[in-house]
């Protein structure tokens, strides 16, 4: 659930002058004098067209039938007393307020259309009480309605359910296709849902903000924006920022298929208090981002393992530049291509400046559509990958509180995702860092990669991590990676005529289950 808001939160006071002053001269000269204005109602017949991260969605959705990859799903954990009438009026609320939770997507005269219904959302109670263990069936129930596979034509791609698991403990499942939200929509969620619960608790209407704007409202601008000439200026300009050799491929366990799968695994890590003060001592050192540091690290060691000169490591950007959007529920969130160059054996500091630098130029472009920008830089699809990267690197070090809210009396609610066995990269590392942790997971192919090499790599990153922290000075040549070591040792018997395979150094896996849970 990472934004920009997140990211400039961590920043000092001159480096967030420089995010924004670059938003506001990407945002200035992309748009032009003649920039259309964003009007409320744009849409009154309840349709629309679907935006550029809807369309793009909608097609990688298609390829990936029966398979529920692009589901974003969350349970709301209530802890003490809960009314669920209450709770059900509450969230027919929130869902009647943003029709984006409504709409349905159809595909007419080659064209997408998100389309609003009348549906009313249901709440179906289950209870869990009489279960051996409501705890774990509740994490069961949960795993198994994160795995609902949508029809996106047929209705509106959400699902919703309440677990009571003792009188004072409740789960509200909440599932929806990534057509419907982004991570930043449900801090919106949560917070209204708060509010109208309390209000329907208290026997009146909640008193909600009006919400002047609707998704449909702003894919009809988006689009109207970034027509012509506009959109082909911010295409060069990303053009420029990935030029250069294509990285080297990451090797595999397995051969790659001739179409992209699904099939996920996950090793969750904590790197310790040590690790989480090593980041941030070394990022305000360097005046950089702690995203900047984790991103370095993680690209260093991707590199390392493909042999590579540079790492193209994508990034959700929250694609909200302007303010009256932040209340918007939709899928804005946008993932663009972050280019490491690594030419020239660079200190570990001028590594983590490159890595920052990247960020920057990115969050600038980041109104860029991902499928006109794959079509640009790559040509022709390759329906086994992503067109533009096969790793992914996201930081979701959301500001304290922003996952959890005062349900009124003795009732209080926190957010969880809900990782669903599928993945939809070869690579997806995801941190949490504050002042005191840095945790997070490592999801990968589990068709390409065996638990030990994805156990192996995360091993490499911790000890990236470190050595950044410790001697920012050192050559990316002094990096000591033993899980890149091993796989250029297994390279080079397979070019001398052998047949090893890409495998962890000894022990690696068992070390990295020692600091994993």
């Amino acid at each position: 659930m990472k934004t920009l808001m997140g990211r400039l939160a961590s920043m000092s006071e001159e480096d967030r002058a420089r995010v924004l002053a670059k938003v506001r001269s990407a945002a200035s000269g992309a748009a032009g004098a003649e920039e259309p204005r964003l009007t409320p109602g744009s849409c009154p017949d309840g349709r629309g067209p679907a935006s550029f991260v809807q369309e793009q969605l909608w097609f990688v959705s298609q390829l990936a039938q029966g398979v529920p990859a692009y589901n974003v799903s969350f349970a709301f954990h209530l802890t003490g007393p809960v009314d669920a009438d209450a709770l059900g009026a509450a969230v027919r609320d929130v869902v009647r307020r943003h029709d984006v939770l409504r709409s349905r997507l159809v595909l007419a005269d080659g064209r997408l259309t998100q389309e609003v219904t009348d549906a009313d959302p249901e709440l179906p109670v289950r209870d869990l009480g009489d279960t051996p263990d409501p705890e774990r069936a509740a994490e069961e129930r949960i795993a198994e309605l994160s795995r609902t596979v949508f029809d996106l034509a047929a209705r509106p791609p959400l699902r919703l359910e309440l677990l009571r698991i003792s009188p004072t403990r409740h789960a509200l499942a909440w599932i929806a296709h990534h057509t419907l939200v982004d991570g930043w929509s449900f801090g919106v969620l949560l917070t209204e849902l708060a509010a109208a619960y309390r209000a329907r608790c208290a026997g009146r209407d909640p008193e909600l903000p009006e919400a002047r704007l609707q998704f449909r409202d702003v894919a009809r601008w988006q689009r109207e924006r970034l027509a012509g000439p506009t959109l082909d200026r911010l295409l060069e300009s990303w053009r420029k920022r990935l030029a250069g050799p294509v990285p080297a491929e990451l090797p595999t366990d397995r051969p790659r298929g001739a179409t992209q799968t699904f099939r996920g695994g996950m090793l969750r890590f904590d790197f310790g208090p040590a690790a989480a003060r090593g980041v941030a001592a070394v990022a305000d050192r360097l005046r950089v981002t702690p995203f900047a540091v984790l991103l370095g690290a993680y690209a260093l060691v991707v590199a390392a393992y493909a042999g590579s000169d540079a790492a193209v490591v994508g990034a959700p950007l929250a694609g909200r530049g302007r303010p009256e959007l932040d209340g918007v529920v939709g899928p804005f969130s946008n993932t663009l291509p972050l280019r490491v160059d690594l030419t020239g054996d660079p200190t570990l500091a001028e590594v983590l400046t490159r890595a920052n630098d990247a960020m920057l130029d990115a969050v600038s472009g980041q109104d860029v559509p991902f499928s006109k920008l794959a079509e640009a830089v790559r040509g022709d699809r390759d329906a086994s990958r992503n067109p533009l990267f096969d790793v992914l690197f996201n930081l979701g070090n959301l500001p304290p509180g922003s996952d959890r809210a005062d349900l009124g009396g003795r009732t209080r609610l926190e957010v969880r995702g809900c990782p669903n066995g599928t993945v939809r990269l070869d690579l997806e590392l995801t941190a949490e860092h504050t002042a005191e942790a840095l945790t997070g997971r490592l999801e990968y192919n589990a068709d390409l990669f065996d638990e030990a090499t994805a156990a192996a790599l995360l091993y490499d990153v911790r000890l990236a991590v470190g050595q950044l922290a410790a001697d920012p000075a050192a050559r990316r040549s002094a990096l000591d990676l033993p899980g890149a070591h091993r796989r250029r040792v297994a390279a080079s018997a397979r070019a001398a005529g052998g047949a090893a395979p890409l495998r962890p150094a000894r022990g690696a896996s068992r070390r990295a289950r020692s600091w994993s849970r």
